[in-house]
């Protein structure tokens, strides 16, 4: 199985109009009009139809992401791996894949709890894309979306799984102690590449699962300015910020944290490496970041 990346998430949201602001005047996205109703929300980030989809339900929480494979014959491999390893997979109908603007689509759950989706043959919107906050690009081109990080106590069985069965690759292992008391065990976090250049695509965090389904996922600009400039309107729009601007060790990542009407964090950042996996060799990174990222969640 080859994973070519991850494409695009659904989020489960009781308030679409938050969402919708928040995705402009703050994330900077551009709404699809043509796919939005009043259920469901559409934003794009590229030439893609949409890379976040907000539907309407009764929580606020991530509830899927949806992953690239090359084509129908990559498709129909991993339908017969992921059966040959009694892993119940879901076909979806010709309907949920026009939802998604695929030709055709499965799902199933990791270890973890999480539904993934698998697909081929996304379309492109040849509509021109225009930030809303006149963000030049986001940084997607061949390396999709940006990255989800996931907390699970099954962290082992989800890092075997992405790794034996999704043919992830590890990028970088990070053990560290979230309680101050020293007494206390590490954690272990894993950082995981698919079949494109970006430093991880998927990361598991040894922790229990949040409520939002998610710990953060991350979006990625081609500017420091664009970053701060993102900063700054989180604060105009009385958005937590979750971390102080920081580099991270493992990807190189300049970035900061906010959270989302999801209840889970946006990475908002640029400057990430790009590993040639030929050579590359998996690190293990002794702390989070190289300065900053001081993290500050919001009271329950």
């Amino acid at each position: 199985m080859k994973i070519k990346s991850l494409s695009y998430i659904l989020i489960e949201s009781t308030n679409l109009e938050s969402w919708e602001a928040y995705a402009r005047d703050v994330v900077g996205l551009m709404k699809n009009n043509d796919l939005s109703d009043e259920k469901n929300l559409f934003f794009r980030m590229d030439e893609s139809p949409f890379r976040f989809q907000v539907q309407k339900g009764d929580s606020d929480r991530y509830a899927r992401g949806g992953f690239e494979l090359e084509n129908k014959e990559a498709f129909e491999e991993a339908k017969k791996e992921l059966s040959n390893l009694g892993i119940e997979v879901a076909i979806e109908s010709e309907e949920l894949a026009k939802v998604r603007c695929v030709e055709e689509l499965l799902s199933f759950d990791d270890p973890a709890g999480n539904t993934l989706e698998l697909f081929y043959g996304r379309g492109i919107d040849t509509n021109e894309f225009k930030s809303s906050q006149d963000i030049s690009k986001f940084v997607t081109h061949g390396l999709g979306l940006g990255h989800l990080v996931f907390g699970t106590l099954e962290v082992e069985a989800a890092h075997d799984f992405y790794k034996e069965v999704m043919n992830f690759g590890d990028s970088d292992i990070m053990r560290m102690r979230f309680s101050p008391d020293p007494n206390d065990p590490e954690s272990v976090l894993y950082f995981m590449h698919c079949d494109n250049p970006r430093h991880h695509t998927v990361a598991m965090m040894q922790a229990p699962t949040p409520p939002s389904g998610l710990v953060h996922a991350m979006v990625e600009v081609e500017t420091a300015e664009q970053v701060v400039d993102a900063m700054d309107r989180a604060i105009e729009n009385n958005i937590h910020i979750s971390s102080t601007l920081g580099r991270h060790m493992n990807d190189n990542m300049v970035s900061f944290y906010m959270m989302t009407p999801g209840g889970f964090m946006l990475e908002f950042g640029y400057d990430g490496i790009q590993p040639d996996w030929d050579t590359h060799e998996t690190t293990y990174s002794p702390a989070p970041s190289h300065w900053g990222h001081e993290f500050k969640m919001p009271e329950a």
